[in-house]
C-alpha cells in the first residue's frame, strides 16, 4: 500500500476498528480512574465540583455573595483539606443548575452530576453523527471532564442542541445557547454568529432566555452575589492570566505563548490576532449560511481562538465540530486526510497534557487543524444537511465510517449494491 495513499484516504479506519479502539480506551480510563487511590492517592478528584456544591450550599444557606470570597475557597478546603483553592468564577445564573445537588452528600452529588451530564452530551452530539457510543465516550477529553468534576459536557451538550435544531427548530436552538449564560466565555460568539446569518429568531430566544435567567437569579438569590461575582472578574482574570494553575492546564493562544516563554503583552498580542482571524472566518461561514450545524461549528472553533481561559477540559466541545465533520464526510465523501486528521484531533487530549507540562503547546495547532477542516468542506461548496447523500466528489462509500448520520439512516436502494457492499460508485470508478 502506498504510504501517502494510507493517510490520504485512510480506509483502514474501519467502524469496527473505530468501536474497538473507543471500547479498549474505556477500559484504560476506567482502569485509571479505579487506581487513582493508590497510584495518585493526594489527587482530588472532582475537584472543581467541589466549588460548584459548595457555592449551592451557600445559596441554600441564604448567603451566596460569600461563595465569591475567601469563604468559598475554605469551604473548599473543608471537603478536600488544606491547600489552595480558587473561589467561584461562575455567574450567579449558574447555581440555578447546581442548586439542587446540595441536598445530597458531596460523593453522590458529583456522581450525579457527572452521570447526568454525560448523559446529555453522549445524545446530543449523537444527534449530529450516530456514532458508537463508545466512539463518543472514550473522546480523551470526556475523561479529564470527570476527573475534575467540570461542567464541559452540558455545555457541550448545549452546543450539540443548538447545532442539530437551529434549522429546523430556531427558538429552541436559542434556548440552549441562552443557556450557556451559565458559562457565557463560551457564547459570546452566539449573538454575533445569528446576527450575522439572519437567524433572528433564534437570536431574540438566545437574548430572552439568557436575561431570563439573569432574572431568576436576582430574584431567588439577591443583588449582592452579583455584585460580589463582578467585584471578583479581576481576581478571576489574575488567576487564569498568571497561570495560577499553570498555563499547561490551558488550551488557548495565550497560555501557548506563556508557555513558551512570551511575555504577557506578546502572548496577548497573539491571542487578539488569533481571536481576529477567528471571528473574520466565522463571520465568512455564516453569511454563506451552510446550515446549522455547520454554522455552530464554526463558532466552537472561533470561540476556542477567542477565550484565554479555555481549560483543557473545555476540549469536549470541538466534539460538536468533529461530529459534523464525520456526518457530512458519510453524506458527501470523505476529503483527502479528512479522516486521518479526524483521528488524530481525536487523540490530540491525550497529549496535550503531558506535551504541555514540558513546555510545548499543542492545543493552539490541534484546534487550527480542526479550523482547517471545517473552513474546507464549507469553501468546497458541498451539500450540507440534506435530506438525502448527494452525488460525492470523492470515492468513499458511505459505510465505511463509525458515523452514521441520523438524516440518511433509510434503507439502501436495491439498485445501489456497490454503497451498501462499501465499494466505490460506479461514476467514481471511471
Amino acid at each position: 500500500m502506498n504510504p501517502t495513499s494510507s493517510l490520504r484516504d485512510a480506509t483502514w479506519l474501519r467502524p469496527d476498528i473505530a468501536r474497538a479502539f473507543g471500547l479498549m480506551l474505556l477500559i484504560c480510563f476506567a482502569a485509571l480512574a479505579a487506581s487513582i487511590p493508590w497510584t495518585d492517592p493526594a489527587r482530588h478528584v472532582a475537584g472543581d465540583f467541589a466549588a460548584f456544591w459548595t457555592a449551592a450550599n451557600f445559596a441554600i444557606q441564604g448567603d451566596l455573595a460569600a461563595a465569591y470570597g475567601a469563604r468559598g475557597s475554605e469551604a473548599v478546603a473543608a471537603v478536600f483539606g488544606p491547600g489552595i483553592y480558587a473561589p467561584l468564577f461562575y455567574p450567579p445564573t449558574a447555581l440555578l443548575i447546581w442548586l439542587p445537588f446540595a441536598f445530597l452528600p458531596f460523593a453522590a452529588a458529583a456522581a450525579l452530576w457527572l452521570t447526568g451530564t454525560g448523559i446529555a452530551y453522549l445524545a446530543a452530539v449523537r444527534k449530529i453523527a450516530c456514532g458508537h457510543l463508545a466512539i463518543l465516550a472514550a473522546f480523551p477529553s470526556v475523561a479529564l471532564c470527570g476527573l475534575y468534576g467540570q461542567n464541559s459536557l452540558l455545555s457541550a451538550a448545549l452546543l450539540a442542541g443548538a447545532a442539530v435544531t437551529l434549522d429546523q427548530r430556531p427558538i429552541v436552538a436559542g434556548a440552549l445557547l441562552g443557556c450557556l449564560a451559565y458559562k457565557p466565555q463560551l457564547a459570546i460568539l452566539a449573538p454575533l454568529l445569528l446576527a450575522v446569518a439572519g437567524r433572528w429568531h433564534a437570536f431574540v430566544s438566545a437574548a430572552v432566555t439568557a436575561a431570563s435567567l439573569v432574572a431568576a437569579s436576582a430574584l431567588a438569590f439577591g443583588v449582592e452575589p452579583w455584585l460580589a461575582f463582578i467585584s471578583g472578574l479581576p481576581a478571576a482574570k489574575a488567576w487564569f492570566t498568571e497561570g495560577a494553575p499553570g498555563f499547561g492546564m490551558f488550551a488557548s493562544p495565550y497560555a501557548a505563548m506563556r508557555l513558551l516563554g512570551a511575555s504577557a503583552g506578546t502572548a496577548w498580542a497573539a491571542q487578539t490576532v488569533a481571536g481576529v482571524a477567528a471571528v473574520a472566518g466565522m463571520l465568512w461561514l455564516a453569511r454563506r449560511r451552510p446550515g446549522g450545524a455547520a454554522e455552530i461549528s464554526a463558532m466552537v472553533v472561533a470561540t476556542g481562538f477567542c477565550v484565554p481561559s479555555l481549560g483543557e477540559y473545555d476540549l469536549v466541545i470541538f466534539a460538536v465540530p468533529a461530529a459534523w465533520l464525520a456526518a457530512e464526510a458519510v453524506r458527501n465523501g470523505w476529503l483527502p486526510y479528512e479522516r486521518v486528521g479526524l483521528a488524530v484531533l481525536y487523540l490530540a487530549p491525550l497529549f496535550i497534557s503531558g506535551t504541555e507540562a514540558h513546555g510545548v503547546p499543542v492545543a493552539p495547532v490541534a484546534l487550527a487543524a480542526l479550523a482547517y477542516l471545517v473552513g474546507r468542506r464549507v469553501a468546497l461548496g458541498l451539500p450540507v444537511y440534506t435530506s438525502a447523500p448527494s452525488p460525492r466528489r470523492y470515492s468513499v462509500s458511505t459505510s465505511a465510517s463509525p458515523f452514521t448520520p441520523p438524516l440518511i439512516r433509510r434503507r439502501t436502494p436495491a439498485t445501489s449494491p456497490s454503497s451498501a457492499s462499501g465499494l466505490q460508485p460506479a461514476a467514481a470508478q471511471k
